[in-house]
C-alpha cells in the first residue's frame, strides 16, 4: 500500500479531506521522515547507555544532532515547518520561553556552567518538539514513530533486566543501591519510568486492532519482560503512575479493543511479574551472588517463557477481535449520557463500599506515614518499599525548593543552582542534587516566571492531545495522552526533567502528536532561499553553546576519572583541556588545584581554588577546596572554611575540618590540609569525584 493511500485514512470530514497534500507522497520527505525515525530509538539508546543523559555531554551532542536534522529540514524540505498548529505553538513557545528564562538567569546565577548545562538540556526538548512536530500529522508516520520509539525503550529495559537475572552474559558496573535495578539508566526510578512508558504504548500497540498482526504479537511478547523490569526497579512512583496511564487509556481508548489484550496479556504479564517477585535473592545488596545467579536464570526461563506465551495468545486472539467487533454493544453503543450515568452509579457503589470498609481510617493513617514517618531509607528489604508511603526524604527536598523560592520569589536563584542553595536549607543529611521535582525545582530556581512557563508547556502538551482523542485515531492520542499523563505525574515526585531518555520520547511524540493535520493551513519560509539560510543559521548557532559545553564537561569527566586513578599528569591536562573550551567550568579548577596539593605545589594550588570560589561563590565545596589550599600553603583558611560551614551548616565533615584548622600557627594548618584533602576525595560528596 502506497503512502499515500496510508495517509488518506487521516482526511478530515468536509471539504477539507479535498485538499490535496502535495508534500506527503514527496520522496525527499518520506526519506527525511524515515531518518527521523531512525533518530529516535537511536537518540534514546545513546542517552540510556550514557546514564540516561543526566551528564551534560551526552545532552550537548544529542542537541547538536537535533540542531543538526534541523538545519536539513529547513534547507530541504519545501515546506520545512508545515506541521506548527496553535495547538503545538503553545508548549512549544512556552518551552522557548522557559529556555530563554534558564539563559538569561545566567545574570544573576552565580553558577554559570550550571546554568548552561540547564540550558542545554531544555534546548534539546525543545528542538525535539519542533523537529517531529514541523512533519505534518499523518497516520502512518505517527504508528512509524511510536514503534520506533517502543522499541529504543524497551531495548533499554531488556537490557537492564538481562544484566539482573544473567549478569555473566551482560555484566554492569556495581553502583549504589545495587538491590534495586538501575541499568542502563544507573537510576533505578528512570528505569522503571521507561518500563512504565513501554507498559502504556505496548498495550496499546497489542490492543490497536488496525496495527498489523506481526506488531500486535510483537507488542504483546514484550510487556512480561518489561514488566519484570519495571517490579525489579522497586520503583513506586513508576509503578504508580503506570496504573494512572494504564487506566486513562482504557477509559479513553475504544473499549471493544481491550477485552482480547488484556486476555493475551494478563496471565503471563503476572507469572512474569510473580518469578521475579519470588526471587528474593535479585532485590539484596549482592544481586551476582551465587544465589543470586541461580534465581536469577530461572526468572530469565520463566520470564522468556511468559514472553512467548503472550505472543502466541495474542496471534490466536487475533481471532477474537472481528468477533467482538461484530457484538451488538459494540456495533451500536450505548448514548455517551447512558455510559457517563453508569459509570457514575459503578463509581458511587465503589466509593460506598470503600468507605464502609474503613477506606477513609485508611487513607489517614498512610498520609500520617508520609509526612510524620521515617524517610525510608532504612527498611530491612528494598521488596518493603512497595507497602511503606514513608517520603524517602522527598518531605524535606521539597520544603527546602520553597525555602529557596521564598528567597527570590520572581526569578529564583537561577537555573541549575537547586543543589547549592538545598545545602543552606536542607533539614536532612541527604546529598541530592535535584528537588526530585521539576515544577518545585523550576520554582526555585525560576521563581514564579518557571513555574508559570513549565506548566504551561506540560498542560498544553496533555491539553492539546486530549482535544484529539476524539477521531479516527482515537486509539493512538489516547495511547499518547496517558504516556504524557503518566510522565507528568511523575515530574511532580522526581527528577525526569535531569535524565533526557525519559522525557525526550515525551517531546518527540508530543511533537507528532499536536503537529497540523491535512488540510491545515502550512507556514513558509518568505525570502527562499534567504530565508532558509537565516533560519539553518539560527539552528547552527544554537547548537555552539551545547557543542562547546558537551566537549568541554566530558573533558572534565576525563580530568575527574584520571584524578580517581591517582593520574594527576593526566587530570592536570583534561582539566586545563576543559578550561580551554569553557573557563566556567569551577570543577576544572577545583581538579587542577587538588592535583597542584598533592604534587607539593600548595602555593599554585591557591589561585586555582580561589578561581573555583569566585566562579561559583554560593558552592560550599569551593570554599572547603580553597580552605584546604590556604592551610596548605600556610595561609589563613578561617574565612574560607567558615563561610563553607555557613553554606552548608548541617555537613558534619565541614565542622571537622573547621576544627582541624582553628587556632593560628600555619605549621598546625599545613599538617591538617593533607588529611583534609584525601577524607574529601574519598567521602563521595564532592562534584570532582561524581563527574
Amino acid at each position: 500500500m502506497s503512502v499515500r493511500a496510508l495517509d488518506s485514512t487521516d482526511a478530515e470530514p468536509g471539504p477539507v479531506a479535498a485538499v490535496p497534500d502535495r508534500e506527503a507522497s514527496g520522496p525527499l520527505e518520506r526519506y527525511g521522515w524515515i531518518a527521523l525515525v531512525l533518530l529516535a530509538p537511536a537518540a534514546l539508546l545513546y542517552l540510556s547507555f550514557n546514564a540516561g543523559g543526566y551528564f551534560p555531554a551526552a545532552t550537548g551532542y544529542m542537541a547538536v544532532a537535533f540542531a543538526a536534522a534541523l538545519v536539513l529540514r529547513t534547507t530541504l524540505a519545501e515546506r520545512p515547518f508545515e506541521g506548527l498548529t496553535p495547538r503545538l505553538a503553545v508548549p512549544l513557545v512556552a518551552l522557548a520561553l522557559y529556555a530563554a528564562f534558564q539563559l538569561a538567569s545566567a545574570l544573576w546565577s552565580q553558577a554559570l556552567s550550571r546554568t548552561l548545562d540547564s540550558f542545554d538540556r531544555s534546548l534539546l526538548y525543545l528542538l525535539a518538539l519542533l523537529l517531529f512536530g514541523s512533519f505534518r500529522y499523518a497516520r502512518a508516520h505517527a504508528r512509524w514513530l511510536v514503534r520506533a520509539v517502543l522499541a529504543g525503550l524497551t531495548a533499554a529495559c531488556l537490557s537492564g533486566l538481562i544484566s539482573r537475572v544473567l549478569p555473566h552474559l551482560w555484566p554492569t558496573s556495581s553502583s549504589f543501591f545495587e538491590d534495586r535495578l538501575n541499568s542502563p539508566l544507573t537510576y533505578w526510578n528512570a528505569e522503571g519510568l521507561i518500563a512504565a512508558l513501554v507498559l502504556i504504548l505496548g498495550f496499546h500497540l497489542t490492543a490497536d486492532r488496525e496495527e498489523p498482526a506481526a506488531i500486535r504479537v510483537a507488542a504483546a511478547a514484550v510487556l512480561p519482560g518489561v514488566a519484570a523490569t519495571l517490579l525489579l526497579t522497586y520503583s513506586r512512583g513508576a509503578m504508580g503512575v503506570c496504573a494512572i496511564g494504564l487506566l486513562a487509556y482504557c477509559l479513553l481508548a475504544r473499549w471493544s479493543t481491550l477485552p482480547s489484550a488484556l486476555l493475551a496479556v494478563a496471565v503471563p504479564v503476572a507469572i512474569a511479574v510473580r518469578s521475579a517477585w519470588d526471587a528474593t535473592a535479585l532485590s539484596t545488596n549482592h544481586p551476582t551472588g551465587s544465589a543470586a545467579v541461580s534465581e536469577g536464570h530461572h526468572v530469565a526461563l520463566v520470564v522468556a517463557l511468559c514472553m512467548v506465551g503472550a505472543g502466541a495468545l495474542r496471534a490466536l486472539l487475533l481471532l477474537l477481535d472481528g468477533r467482538v467487533a461484530e457484538l451488538g454493544p459494540v456495533r451500536r453503543p450505548p448514548p455517551r449520557r447512558v455510559l457517563a450515568g453508569a459509570g457514575a452509579a459503578v463509581g458511587a457503589i465503589v466509593l460506598a463500599c470503600a468507605l464502609a470498609a474503613g477506606a477513609a481510617g485508611f487513607v489517614e493513617r498512610e498520609y500520617d506515614k508520609f509526612v510524620h514517618g521515617d524517610s525510608g531509607l532504612l527498611v530491612a528489604h528494598v521488596r518493603e518499599r512497595l507497602s511503606d508511603p514513608a517520603n524517602n526524604g522527598r518531605l524535606s527536598l521539597w520544603k527546602a525548593a520553597v525555602y529557596i523560592y521564598d528567597s527570590e520569589k520572581l526569578r529564583g536563584t537561577g537555573a541549575g543552582t537547586y543543589q547549592q542553595y538545598y545545602q543552606r536549607y536542607r533539614t536532612e543529611r541527604l546529598y541530592v542534587v535535584d528537588a526530585h521535582s521539576l515544577y518545585l525545582q523550576s520554582l526555585a530556581e525560576l521563581g514564579l516566571v518557571g513555574f508559570v512557563l513549565i506548566l504551561v508547556v506540560v498542560l498544553g502538551s496533555l491539553t492539546g492531545i486530549a482535544s484529539r482523542i476524539r477521531g479516527p485515531d482515537r486509539g493512538m492520542y489516547a495511547a499518547l495522552f496517558a504516556a504524557t499523563l503518566a510522565w507528568a505525574v511523575h515530574q511532580a515526585v522526581d527528577w525526569d526533567w535531569q535524565m533526557p531518555a525519559t522525557t525526550l520520547p515525551i517531546a518527540m511524540l508530543a511533537g507528532m502528536a499536536l503537529a497540523a493535520r491535512r488540510g491545515d493551513g502550512s507556514i513558509r519560509l518568505s525570502g527562499l532561499p534567504l530565508g532558509r539560510t537565516l533560519v539553518a543559521l539560527g539552528w547552527v548557532v544554537l547548537a555552539v553553546c551545547p557543542l562547546l559545553g558537551a566537549v568541554s564537561y566530558a573533558r572534565v569527566q576525563s580530568a575527574g576519572e584520571a584524578l580517581k586513578r591517582g593520574d594527576c599528569v593526566a587530570a592536570k591536562q583534561h582539566a586545563l583541556d576543559s578550561l580551554s573550551l569553557s573557563a566556567r567550568r569551577p570543577a576544572a579548577y577545583e581538579i587542577v588545584g587538588v592535583c597542584d596539593l598533592e604534587q607539593g605545589f600548595a602555593q599554585a594550588a591557591v589561585p586555582a581554588m580561589s578561581q573555583a570560589a569566585g566562579l561559583e561563590p554560593q558552592s560550599w565545596e569551593a570554599h572547603y577546596w580553597l580552605a584546604v589550599a590556604l592551610a596548605a600553603a600556610g595561609q589563613d583558611p578561617h574565612a574560607a572554611i567558615r563561610r563553607a560551614v555557613a553554606l552548608n551548616p548541617l555537613e558534619y565533615g565541614l565542622r571537622h575540618a573547621a576544627q582541624r584548622l582553628r587556632g593560628a600557627d600555619p605549621r598546625a594548618w599545613e599538617r591538617a590540609a593533607p588529611r583534609l584533602r584525601v577524607e574529601a576525595l574519598i567521602s563521595g560528596k564532592f562534584t570532582i569525584t561524581n563527574l
